[in-house]
């Protein structure tokens, strides 16, 4: 097997050098593949709303693609469980935003009625094709660029 190494450290944007690298190709594989082993994968669906912040993120190059996004907020999600007390100070101040917003209410029979015009709509008419995920301009996937040679 031949081990693949570089002369110089690569740099990351941060200009702060990377070692070399350790391990052949194949090696590289069989480390992703137990780490995914012991990881885990899974599929998730976005309500139009949430899709869209997601999409407005993605593009603004804060996540690079909604894997990471996912991953950010579960690091969140494990953080509020470890601080009860600000999991229901963030409860208290949605729920007072709420409260607080100046907006008229919608009485619960008008929003019901939206509901089932939207379904009765939505089940005469073809679905629109899935919006394609934007590329981040900030943050660009390490493989693409590598795949059109700007790496």
């Amino acid at each position: 097997m031949k081990v693949v190494a570089r002369k110089e450290p690569r740099r990351t944007r941060s200009r702060t050098p990377v070692p070399p690298r350790r391990f052949t190709r194949a090696e590289e594989r069989r480390i992703r593949a137990h780490i995914r082993a012991r990881g885990m994968t899974f599929k998730v669906f976005l309500p139009e709303s949430l899709a869209n912040w997601l999409r407005k993120k993605i593009r603004a190059g804060v996540f690079r693609d909604p894997a990471e996004a996912a991953f950010v907020a579960f690091q969140d999600l494990i953080e509020l469980d470890r601080h009860p007390q600000v999991r229901r100070q963030l409860l208290h101040a949605m729920l007072k935003s709420r409260i607080d917003d100046p907006r008229p209410g919608i009485p619960a029979d008008k929003v019901f009625k939206r509901l089932r015009d939207t379904e009765r709509r939505y089940a005469r008419t073809k679905p629109p094709k899935p919006q394609p995920l934007p590329r981040s301009r900030a943050r660009q996937n390490p493989r693409a660029q590598r795949r059109e040679g700007k790496r």
